[in-house]
């Protein structure tokens, strides 16, 4: 299986040097951080991301998707104000843009919550609204948004597969897919069958990391109790040839590349 990693661990390298860093350590493809320092809206002229983009491909490297970086940050497209919603759509209109000059149609989408004084409800009429935005302005652009399905702790409108279903479903989804976490699923309880079974026909990617079962760390695979070998087998039943993607946690990224070559290791070794 093929596998990338999300430059966010290299959080403390400029976008180029994360680039070259994923390059050396070997991965198949990369997944480019849209927090600063990496592809954050307009930070970089047009020519300087296109040129990221040809330096990515002829390496023999692929750019899996752009990641929008919304946990804990200052944007929300569930927001009861319209002025963050407002920012928040013109930050994902820059991160579609940034997607296809650095060589990728594929853009992650991170459901909020809800905050206090707004109901469920209200934040999820919210976000349907933002997304209707989001796909009005990718669709005509080819581009496809991944939808990732989180744990309750960080999303209430979208912590069971069956829930960004339902929101796919709503919004038409022509031009959208899902996201599985490993991490995010072991949070939620949520068995690797349920959410493939359920995710069959709209799963896009998968981010692999590990976690105790209570605490969101984005460990290396093997550093929790997440069932990795048992996901590898119903990968290969059910024939899934898509990217994992790597997502680890900040905890490594004062020293990263160690890590990230661990856990490249360990997920070949898993998954092959």
């Amino acid at each position: 299986m093929k596998i990338s990693t999300a430059t966010s661990i290299l959080v403390n390298y400029q976008l180029a040097d994360a680039i070259d860093t994923v390059i050396a350590l070997g991965f198949d493809g990369v997944d480019v951080w849209c927090g600063r320092p990496h592809l954050f809206g307009r930070d970089y002229p047009a020519e300087d991301i296109e040129g990221l983009g040809k330096k990515i491909r002829e390496s023999g490297l692929k750019t899996v998707a752009v990641m929008p970086a919304f946990f804990r940050y200052p944007f929300s497209l569930s927001s009861p104000v319209e002025t963050i919603r407002e920012s928040s759509l013109a930050y994902m209109r820059d991160c579609v843009d940034n997607a296809l000059r650095i060589g990728t149609k594929n853009v992650l989408v991170v459901p909020t919550s809800s905050i206090h004084g707004q109901t469920r409800a209200q934040a999820r009429k919210a976000f349907l609204k933002s997304m209707e935005a989001v796909c009005e302005y990718a669709g005509p652009r080819g581009v496809t948004l991944n939808m990732e399905v989180l744990n309750p702790r960080l999303s209430d409108i979208c912590c069971q597969t069956k829930q960004a279903i339902e929101i796919i479903r709503e919004l038409g989804g022509d031009n959208m897919g899902l996201v599985l976490d490993t991490g995010h699923l072991n949070l939620s309880g949520e068995s690797f069958v349920s959410a493939m079974d359920c995710a069959s026909g709209y799963l896009a990617q998968i981010h692999i990391n590990d976690n105790n079962g209570r605490d969101q760390q984005n460990a290396i695979p093997g550093e929790g109790n997440v069932n990795f070998p048992a996901l590898a087998d119903l990968l290969r039943k059910n024939n899934y040839t898509g990217y994992l993607s790597l997502e680890l946690g900040y905890q490594y990224s004062f020293n990263p590349e160690p890590a990230l070559a661990q856990a490249l290791a360990e997920t070949r070794k898993i998954f092959g």
